[in-house]
C-alpha cells in the first residue's frame, strides 16, 4: 500500500513537471521565426485573411495640431484638405486638439473637449504646443530639432516624404459589431526588406463630420470670428493600442516577412461609427520618423 502511494506521488510530481516544461517552452518561437507570425491582442477578434498585395504604395502622416479657439487653424485645415484632395489615400490626416488652444472654457460656445491623452501626450513629447497652432508633423520627420512645420510647409513636406521608398507596407481590416459597438481591427505589418530597427505600431480612432463652432480670423475659410457650424474632420478620439504603440520589430532580431496585430475596442456611444476611421502608422521608437501609415473607415 505504501508503495502504490509512493509510485503515485512520484508519478504526479513527474506529470507536474512535465506540465510546467510545456508551459513554458511551448510559448517560444525558435529561429528561423515562420514566414508570417501571427500574434492577435485578443482572442474575441479571430484574425481574418489579408489579401495578397500587388502594388507597394509610400503613405505619408500628417498631424495637424489645433484646437478650437485658434484663430489661424480653420485655414491650416483647408490646406490640410487640399493636400488630402492631390494625393488621396497616399496622404493620412490627423488633427490633434492639443495644447492651449484646445483647453476647453467653462462656458460659452467652446465647452466641449476634443482632447485625447495620446494627442496631449504627442504634443508635449514634441513640444508643438510650446511653438503655437496651427503647426504639424508629416511623418515626424528631422526630430528632435526640425520636425515642426508650419502650413504653409505642409505641401512641400509631404511631397518629399512621398519620394521615398517604404521599408515596410501596412495592411487593415476592420469589423464592427453595431450591437455590442466593438470595433476589431486587424492591421498586417509586412516587411519590404529585412529592417534591423526598433520599430513600433500606433493604431487610433478618428471621427470626422463632428459639427462644433470653431473659432476663425479667415473670411476665405468661413464666418468670424466664430464659425458656428464649423465640421471638424479627422479628429483624433483616441488611442487603441498604448499611446507610444506596439513592439513590431526589435533591432538585432530577424523579423518575419510579416507581423498580424488585432485589437478589440469599445466604441463610446457618444461617437458617431459611420464617421469613425481607424489610423495605424509604423515607426522607428529611435528616431522617431513614421515609416507608413495607413487609414481605414471602421463601416466600409
Amino acid at each position: 500500500m505504501m508503495n502504490a502511494i509512493k509510485y503515485r506521488l512520484i508519478y504526479s510530481l513527474l506529470a507536474m513537471t512535465a506540465g510546467l516544461f510545456c508551459l513554458v517552452s511551448c510559448d517560444k518561437i525558435e529561429e528561423p521565426y515562420s514566414k508570417t507570425i501571427v500574434a492577435p491582442d485578443t482572442a474575441a477578434c479571430p484574425v481574418p485573411e489579408f489579401p495578397a498585395v500587388t502594388v507597394l504604395q509610400k503613405r505619408v502622416l500628417l498631424e495637424d495640431y489645433t484646437g478650437h479657439t485658434c484663430v489661424n487653424c480653420p485655414k491650416a485645415a483647408l490646406t490640410a484638405h487640399g493636400l488630402k484632395e492631390t494625393y488621396g489615400e497616399q496622404l493620412v490626416l490627423l488633427a490633434i486638439h492639443a495644447g492651449f488652444f484646445a483647453n476647453p472654457t467653462v462656458s460659452g460656445d467652446f465647452t466641449y473637449d476634443f482632447r485625447s491623452e495620446a494627442g496631449t501626450a504627442w504634443d508635449v513629447f514634441f513640444g508643438v504646443g510650446q511653438v503655437g497652432n496651427p503647426n504639424g508633423l508629416i511623418n515626424r520627420i528631422g526630430y528632435p530639432n526640425n520636425h515642426i512645420t508650419a502650413p504653409a510647409g505642409w505641401g512641400a513636406a509631404v511631397s518629399s516624404a512621398l519620394a521615398t521608398q517604404p521599408l515596410v507596407d501596412l495592411q487593415m481590416i476592420n469589423e464592427f459589431d453595431a450591437v455590442e459597438r466593438k470595433l476589431c481591427t486587424h492591421v498586417n505589418t509586412r516587411f519590404v526588406s529585412t529592417v534591423n530597427r526598433n520599430l513600433k505600431l500606433i493604431v487610433v480612432l478618428t471621427e470626422s463630420g463632428i459639427i462644433q463652432p470653431q473659432k476663425n480670423n479667415d473670411a476665405e475659410a468661413g464666418e468670424v470670428p466664430i464659425i458656428m457650424d464649423y465640421e471638424h474632420n479627422h479628429v483624433l478620439r483616441a488611442a487603441i493600442t498604448s499611446t507610444w504603440g506596439n513592439s513590431v520589430a526589435t533591432a538585432g532580431t530577424p523579423n518575419g516577412e510579416s507581423l498580424v496585430k488585432s485589437f478589440k475596442y469599445i466604441i463610446p456611444a457618444e461617437y458617431v461609427a459611420e464617421n469613425c476611421s481607424v489610423v495605424a502608422f509604423v515607426y522607428d521608437d529611435d528616431t522617431k520618423e513614421v515609416l507608413q501609415a495607413i487609414e481605414s473607415a471602421v463601416i466600409e
